[in-house]
């Protein structure tokens, strides 16, 4: 059987801006540690560093997040439109609220600090799960797919 066809998907990548960030930083560092070594231990301490940096980078921006007939889907785990009550776009200033002072400490939490906009979706038993927090370039267009997936689901 094929899988169902996405209705939505976001990579949650990295930023290019913040590749040439974090390998600068990388970079410099790199040049930092290997003063005063040859060039063979500057090679290798910088080809080292930024191997570091740039995998760090790529396990970042690893996750996705998808939408289907099955129910959203990401990090591994999947809710279903049987499980969820509702499903909401937040701010760049919500987003911080449910990070911070209104955080739940049993939330399932899929953020990047890079990405400040969000999707909070609460689903009909909040235990031991209040609540999922993803990160989202698009919050409208996720709300929308989860909105329209549910209801093609839901009158078949």
């Amino acid at each position: 059987m094929p899988p169902p066809a996405s209705s939505y998907v976001e990579r949650l990548s990295v930023r290019r801006r913040w590749w040439f960030v974090v390998l600068a930083i990388a970079l410099f560092g790199g040049l930092e540690v290997s003063a005063g070594l040859d060039e063979i231990g500057t090679t290798v301490t910088l080809g080292l560093a930024l191997l570091i940096a740039g995998s760090l980078l790529v396990g970042v921006g690893r996750t996705v997040v998808r939408v289907d007939q099955g129910g959203v889907h990401v990090a591994g785990r999947t809710m279903t439109y049987d499980e969820m009550e509702s499903a909401e776009g937040l701010d760049r200033a919500h987003t911080r609220a449910q990070l911070g002072p209104a955080a739940d400490p049993a939330a399932f939490l899929v953020v990047r600090g890079f990405i400040p906009e969000s999707v909070l979706i609460r689903p009909l038993d909040a235990q031991p799960t209040p609540y999922w927090l993803i990160s989202t370039l698009h919050p409208e267009r996720f709300v929308a797919a989860i909105e329209s997936a549910a209801r093609a689901y839901l009158n078949r």
